[in-house]
């Protein structure tokens, strides 16, 4: 993507292993932000639970977009150089799996 042209103000980046128990923070945190001019980027490192699941129920809910890779398991450093690769905010925060901002984060 040429970064000129930033679809979204910013870029949410999530990856994940095997956290369907505590990926939902990120979700519920995201859900009550005030600034809505994101992307929720979530790079799944090979998880064997139901993490793509839950994330498929909530991309068919929510009210911003989510964008979910599933890669094999080849480690955080990794799955974090891919969401660099596919972000398309202008700016560019990570969320841990477990993570909960504020309303007003953005």
């Amino acid at each position: 993507m040429n970064k000129n042209n930033y679809k979204y103000s910013f870029t949410i980046f999530t990856s994940t292993y095997n956290r369907e128990k505590t990926l939902s923070n990120v979700y519920e945190s995201l859900k009550i932000q005030t600034f809505k001019d994101f992307e929720w980027l979530i790079v799944d490192d090979g998880s064997t639970d139901k993490t793509k699941e839950i994330v498929s129920m909530w991309q068919r809910e929510s009210n911003f977009p989510i964008k979910y890779i599933q890669q094999e398991n080849k480690g955080k450093y990794i799955a974090f150089n891919r969401g660099v690769k596919e972000a398309m905010g202008k700016f560019f925060i990570n969320l841990d799996s477990d993570d909960f901002c504020i309303p007003v984060a953005l």
